[in-house]
Parts: structure tokens; sequence; C-alpha cells
């Protein structure tokens, strides 16, 4: 890393601030964006920008790959732009964009799953959702180093855990309310060539808090996992909403870097029910719901994806959480001398470390075995769940098939103390059989076949050890079985 000059640096931080590329006139800028951009081409992808649908759409639908730091030239055993798509080049249309920076991509991820037996009862659905994105990248034409991105989701189907299992770490990464909603409005400002700035309506779960490698399953808690699915303010960070925010990205070293994100602190904002249905359409652009910090530290030794890349994280809620067994005078919400008020907390926060390791790999290469693990905590005054873990294996290019991936993974949620004991308070004070929730526990298997360059097929089976912690939620004297769900889930790019 080239170190600058006190001055250059306060210069540099007000420009951001202010909005400006860089604290040169806009031609010189373009012109040293465009050198700086050269010198860190080579920076590995799975460190600093979330993937291409291609690469990795498993979890939050058409992930996509928004750095304008990209290698000069691409490697010679992939395809051409157009190739991956369905519809190619639409006849010319993509190649007479790109040379203005203007790329769009549409997928459809599509999903039959079956619960065959155990949690709320037994029965199949289909869901998908379609997703629509464009990208304008001002750098090849207006040599200016920014992007702007707009995506929206067409969200159609029924869910299997809303309908059938009634678990809490969601059958599907693709399972949400049926709507047509936008989802990402932002723009990113390079500032020379170690700050990104983005500003506009954004999710949290596209960069903090993911693991390369766990992507690959279906089971929605291996993208955003439970903890903060269930313990923030309509699961800040979990798709399909968004919210304002603001996200510096410091690239520290070559192998080092740093991202900081502010949100606004609840997506949908106050009420009861569903939060989707509170914004349906993804254009509330609320602001006034407290903050959400997040902060991830990323170490990748060497730059490089043969390597592991090793994630230091945590959050901040500046709003007030109810406490799942007291209320405000200290007495159990479960006694009838309770006045059913929750007592508040101030403020509410988490702790995260992941690591993705892969085994054996040849240098630049990601072919082969790769392990991810993920862990994290959050008190258990003031939420549901107060540990959460995953992990699993994976590997690339079995059956010399070199684009596919297997992968089995396990993921462990567990229900926090208070919780717990007001489950406890509950059979006490009224004699009858209430469940007492403990832990959930996800198994899940999957292959992900790469039939087509733009065609993807990817059947996958999950076991659920105690859904909800074992107990319903309609009825919490009835224990809910363990469920075991069959699917096949399929992507097309067009």
């Amino acid at each position: 890393m080239r170190f600058r000059s006190g001055r250059d640096t306060v210069r540099l931080c007000l420009a951001a601030f202010l909005g400006i590329a860089t604290v040169a006139p806009p031609a010189a800028a373009a012109e040293a964006g465009d050198r700086t951009a050269d010198k860190s081409a080579g920076k590995a992808d799975d460190k600093s920008d979330t993937k291409t649908s291609e690469q990795a759409p498993s979890q939050t639908p058409g992930q996509t790959d928004t750095s304008t730091d990209k290698p000069g030239g691409e490697d010679k055993d992939k395809l051409k732009q157009g190739e991956k798509q369905l519809l190619g080049d639409l006849w010319g249309l993509r190649p007479a964009l790109e040379p203005y920076g203007i790329t769009f991509g549409l997928t459809e991820t599509s999903e039959a799953l079956g619960n065959f037996t155990g949690g709320l009862r037994r029965g199949a659905i289909y869901d998908g959702v379609t997703d629509a994105n464009v990208k304008f990248d001002f750098r090849p034409y207006f040599k200016w180093r920014a992007v702007f991105f707009v995506r929206a989701y067409q969200i159609h189907g029924r869910g299997l855990t809303a309908n059938y299992v009634g678990n809490l770490d969601t059958v599907s990464s693709i399972e949400a309310t049926r709507t047509t909603r936008l989802f990402e409005l932002w723009y990113e400002q390079h500032i020379a060539d170690w700050l990104r700035i983005r500003v506009g309506q954004q999710n949290a779960g596209q960069e903090f808090m993911i693991s390369e490698h766990a992507r690959l399953f279906i089971n929605g808690t291996f993208g955003w996992p439970a903890l903060p699915s269930i313990d923030l303010p309509s699961g800040n960070g979990g798709y399909p909403l968004a919210t304002p925010a603001i996200r510096f990205r410091i690239d520290a070293g070559d192998d080092l870097t740093l991202f900081a994100g502010l949100f606004n602190g609840d997506p949908a904002g106050p009420g009861v029910g569903d939060p989707q249905l509170r914004d349906a359409s993804g254009t509330a652009f609320r602001v006034n719901d407290g903050a959400f910090a997040i902060t991830e530290l990323r170490y990748n030794p060497g730059n490089t994806p043969s390597n592991g890349t090793y994630r230091l994280g945590g959050w901040f809620h500046s709003e007030r959480f109810r406490d799942p067994r007291f209320d405000t005078a200290g007495v159990s919400l479960a006694s009838p001398a309770s006045n059913g008020q929750p007592r508040l907390h101030q403020t509410n926060q988490s702790l995260y470390a992941i690591v993705d390791q892969p085994i054996g790999h040849e240098s630049g290469s990601d072919a082969g075995f790769a392990v991810f693990g993920r862990a994290m905590a959050a008190p258990s005054n003031r939420n549901l769940v107060d540990f959460y873990a995953d992990a699993g294996i994976t590997y690339k290019g079995p059956f010399e098939r070199k684009d596919d991936i297997a992968g089995i993974g396990i993921a462990y949620t567990r229900i926090g103390n208070a919780a717990r004991a007001l489950d406890a308070d509950r059979r006490a004070f009224t004699g009858l059989p209430f469940q007492i929730r403990d832990n959930e526990t996800v198994v899940e298997l999957t292959y992900q076949a790469q039939l087509a360059p733009w065609f993807q097929v990817q059947p996958n089976f999950q076991y659920i050890f105690r859904p909800d912690g074992g107990v319903s939620q309609t009825d919490p004297t009835r224990h809910l079985r363990d469920a075991a769900v069959l699917g096949v889930r399929t992507v097309i790019t067009f």
C-alpha cells in the first residue's frame, strides 16, 4: 500500500463526504483512476466483492459482482460475455452497450420443495424469484470511477417454512412474501485506490457476515444467518428487504480489507405482522428507525482464492429491545401478576467470526475441497437466539465436471436462556404441559450441476432437528417432530 501525506489524506476524506471523485480535476481524476484500477486489478474478488449469479446463485438471488476493478483480460477457459446467457448477446445489444459501461442481468430461480415428515404438516410447494438488475459503470465511457446499480425482484409461489415446516432456519433462501419489489438502488464512488463509498438502498446481507463456500446451500441460514435474521427488526440484512445506508470499503493492503456500513435500523418500520407486507414495494426508504452499524475485517493471505479468507466482525443496533422473560417490574411475563409490558433494554450487539478455507488447492484455482465455519453470539436478555454456528465442506469439480459443486453443511441455532426460562415459567404458572424450546439444527446435502453455461440444477436434502426449537408457536404444548425436506432448484440466466 502506498502511504500519502497527512494533507492528502485529509483532502481525500473531505472529498469523499462531499461526493467528489478525487481532489484532482475530473480529467486528471479519470486518468489517475485508470492507473490505480490497473494496479489493483489483481485483487482477489472473493475478499471484497459479491459474485455474479453464474458463480454463486444459491443465496440471495443473483448476487451481482459490481466491482469496477477487474483484470483486463479473462482466463482462456472462461466463456465470452453472452455465452453465459440463454439469450446470448441479445442480437448484439449487450456488446453494443458494453463500451458505455451498461450491463444488465435477468435470472429466474425456481424450486419445488416438499416436507415429507414432521414440522407443522406434510406438503409440497413451488416458489420462485425473477431477478432483474442494471449496472452502469461510468469508467469505460466517462473515465469516472463510479458505479450506479439498480435491482428488483418478482417473487412468486409459496414458502415451505411458512406453510409446512414452521422452523427458524428458512428452508429456502428465496422464500418470501409474493410481490414485485425494488431491492437495491445505489451509487458507489471510488476514491484513489483504497476507498469506495456506496450510498443508497442496500442490503447488508450482500457483503457482510457471508461465507463464500456456504452460499452453495439452499437453506437461507447459510446466507444471512438465523441469529441476525431473527433478532434484528425486520431481520435487517435478510432477503428480500433493503434500506437506505452508506457503506465504506477500505483496502488497507493487497490482502486486508475493512468494510463498514451504517444502515437504517428497520427496513420495514415498526408494526405487527409480516414486515415484508409493511413495505411490499421496497420503496419505503425509511431513515428514522434508529441505526444498524456493522463492521467486518477480511484477511486473505497472498490475495488468492487458493488461500483461506478470514473475517472478524460485529454489529450494533441503537434501538431498544424487549426482554424475552421479564416485564418492567421484573416479574415473569408468564406470571398472572405481570403487567404484560416487557422490560426494554437499550441497544443490541453481536460479534462474529468466519473462516473459508480451501484444502489442497493449486495456486489461483478454486477446484477441490473447501471447508467453512461461522460463529456468532448476542445477549440472551434481549434476543430470542443468543448463539449461532454453522460449518460444512464443499467439493468443486466432482466426476470431472469442473463447474459442478457438491456439499454438506450443518447449522445450529440456539434459543437463549431467557426465552427458555419463560417457557419453564409458563409451565409452572399454568400447570399445562408447555414445551421448553431448545435449539434447531439443520443438516443439508446438496449437489449443484452446471448443465449449460446458463442453466443450473440443484437437488438438495435437508433434515431439520427440533423445528422452531421443537415447539409449535400456535400451540406451545405441541412438540414439533423433526422434518425431512427434499427438493430441487433450477437457475436460468437469460
